[in-house]
């Protein structure tokens, strides 16, 4: 379907995403039984699930028709790999919506960006290296480097009670001698800042001097809405960054496809991708889900005009939630964001620990976010919500949040 940009701006829409869909019987991480995730207690207030980055949205209509049609087949064998159509589809969406014109031959297929973060460490470092990360940052950045036997070294950003900004020198100064990779967060997952060329250049080049890998990780790449903001892709600058780094993307946040198990590595360096293919041979099926290849290919063939009105959908949800929460005046703020369908809310006004926070969320606001320390001791007295969802459930939990802060 063709979208009318002028006529998008100004109102008019073609999709729906005002209907709220029960998830409850889906075998849902976010809306299934919070049994072990909480206390009884706290699971007894029955809290609105906002936390887990999964949207409430159903896929496009494009997306659902190419797995019907999959499925009716009635065969679901050994895919014989990745096709054409959905090389062509995969790059052609990096090259529309961003200028990135990315070779066939650098696509790596990959079960999930999670999958591709952990074979990457495997393949480019060796337990007792160090990683480089920016929290507060996404929880994966931190376990994934734990549980390979690899060490964090953090290079924070610094928060000046509005935004989060880069500082070169913090930066350079956390890089090690054992300094393998840094994984970078384009967009930053989860304070939304957008980074400029230059500050994507600044840290290319000083990976560059030390010797240290990049791995961008680039799943939010189609969620950008601040004014005068774009993405930009960490190897697009310099043919140097693109040898230099792999890529780590999927549909599987920009369409709600988590659950099809598909995502995509850029790799420039031939050594490079050899190896992080023997890497995969080495630990997994090196096969993808066939079905997860279906959907990618409808979504980044057919998708475009239905994510031009889901970000325009969800900007309008994030200045709604900010403005409502941050008019309470009762000790919360959430943070001017460029990008991403989550919001990151400074509670620290409130005076609690993280766990009395959060008990104060689920059991008194009876609302279930994301709580900060996940994402680093840097996300002490945070919160982050999952705004991807219909008007209705966020206005829902702007009332509940009130309520619990009216009552204290």
């Amino acid at each position: 379907m063709t979208q009318n940009r002028s006529a998008l701006a100004a109102g008019a829409t073609w999709f729906d995403f005002d209907t709220v869909v029960d998830r409850s019987r889906s075998n849902s991480l976010k809306w299934g039984n919070p049994a072990g995730a909480m206390t009884d207690v706290q699971a007894q207030a029955r809290p609105l699930p906002m936390w887990v980055a999964d949207m409430d949205f159903m896929s496009p209509p494009a997306v659902i028709d190419a797995l019907h049609e999959a499925v009716s087949h009635g065969i679901y064998g050994y895919p014989a790999g990745m096709t054409k159509g959905y090389v062509e589809a995969v790059i052609g969406w990096q090259q529309k919506r961003f200028g990135w014109d990315v070779p066939p031959g650098w696509v790596v297929p990959v079960a999930s960006v999670i999958a591709a973060l952990k074979t990457i460490m495997q393949a480019f470092s060796q337990p007792g290296d160090s990683v480089l990360i920016q929290p507060p940052v996404y929880v994966h950045f931190h376990h994934d480097v734990l549980i390979n036997g690899r060490h964090i070294t953090a290079a924070p950003l610094h928060f000046d009670g509005r935004r989060y900004r880069f500082d070169a020198q913090v930066f350079e100064n956390a890089i090690r001698d054992n300094t393998r990779i840094f994984i970078l967060s384009n967009p930053h997952n989860p304070t939304g800042n957008v980074w400029t060329e230059e500050e994507l250049r600044t840290m290319g080049e000083i990976c560059m001097n030390h010797g240290v890998l990049v791995i961008a990780d680039e799943i939010h790449c189609d969620f950008v809405y601040g004014a005068g903001r774009k993405h930009t892709p960490f190897a697009s600058l310099d043919r140097r960054f693109a040898h230099n780094s792999i890529t780590c993307t999927s549909a599987s946040k920009t369409f709600n496809l988590a659950g099809l198990q598909c995502g995509n590595m850029f790799i420039a360096d031939k050594v490079k991708r050899d190896e992080v293919i023997r890497t995969i041979e080495r630990n997994h099926n090196t096969r993808i889900n066939l079905l997860g290849m279906v959907a990618t290919e409808a979504a980044f063939t057919h998708g475009a005009g239905w994510v031009d009105e889901l970000v325009t959908y969800i900007a309008r949800n994030q200045q709604h939630f900010a403005e409502r929460i941050n008019a309470l005046d009762a000790g919360l703020r959430v943070i001017d964001m460029e990008s991403l369908y989550l919001a990151w809310i400074d509670c620290r006004a409130l005076g609690m620990t993280p766990d009395e926070l959060e008990d104060f969320m689920l059991v008194k606001g009876r609302v279930w976010l994301d709580k900060g320390p996940k994402f680093g001791v840097e996300g002490h007295g945070f919160m982050r919500a999952n705004l991807g969802c219909p008007r209705q459930t966020v206005d829902l939990a702007i009332v509940r949040i009130a309520e619990a802060l009216a009552q204290r």
